[in-house]
């Protein structure tokens, strides 16, 4: 009985991590994107530079909620 407590207990943290993880993973690889959009502007002028601002917030809140975690 206590066996079965402990491996119930360890596969609980082991999920929970690797789901903090995974989130985590998805928003940086958001931000990759955003990046890669960016410098795809900076390099082809006239190519989306109207969303050039709402890009660089993005990628600031992506940061903050990478951090609060």
């Amino acid at each position: 009985m206590i066996s079965q407590i402990i491996k119930i207990v360890t596969t609980t943290q082991e999920n929970t991590k690797s789901q903090k993880y995974e989130y985590k993973y998805k928003l940086f690889a958001k931000i990759h994107q955003l990046q890669k959009r960016l410098y795809r502007t900076a390099c082809n002028p006239g190519h989306s530079e109207d969303k050039v601002w709402f890009r660089e917030m993005r990628i600031k809140k992506l940061l903050n909620k990478i951090r609060e975690k």
